[in-house]
């Protein structure tokens, strides 16, 4: 047996949360760098594009987001690499994101994800997500994080960070 004192449980429970907070949006968010180079992307279902590609008001942009950031949750929660994937901004077409780095986009098990606040600013928004996150031996662990969306020809992705 050792001599060394016995570490704090209380202390290495709190380090442990602190460094998943730390981590977690990394573990949301997939690998990014920079935005893939638009392409020409099917239209979201109920949502009508202008001639240039794009919803005609704010409240449909707000609207095929959020659409689009429900679908990309639902993908999380499900594990469903493809759907991620193919809503990764640095996946479509001329971008770095290839089919079989994308085991890293699902990151931490997660449930219950809400979408708390949608903030749009020209062709990039910021949205708040809220969900609970599987952390080793803590279990389920609420966790908020801002993430990010790119909006490309009309239609949104997750913005990817590498």
């Amino acid at each position: 047996m050792s001599n060394l004192p016995m570490p704090n449980l209380r202390w290495i429970s709190l380090l442990i949360v602190v460094t998943t907070s730390l981590l977690l949006p990394g573990a949301i968010r997939a690998e990014e760098s920079k935005v893939a180079a638009p392409t020409a992307a099917k239209a979201e279902p109920g949502v009508t594009p202008s001639a240039t590609g794009l919803p005609t008001k704010p409240e449909e942009l707000e609207a095929a987001l959020r659409q689009r950031v429900e679908r990309y949750w639902a993908a999380r929660q499900a594990r469903d690499v493809r759907t991620l994937y193919e809503m990764e901004s640095a996946a479509q077409p001329g971008g770095w994101l290839k089919l079989e780095e994308a085991m890293s986009l699902k990151g931490l098990p997660v449930r219950k994800v809400k979408i708390e606040e949608v903030r749009i600013e020209g062709e990039k928004a910021k949205t708040k997500i809220s969900a609970e996150v599987m952390v080793g031996t803590f279990g389920w662990t609420p966790q908020t994080t801002q993430d990010p969306w790119v909006l490309l020809n009309g239609q949104w992705f997750h913005e990817t960070t590498r």
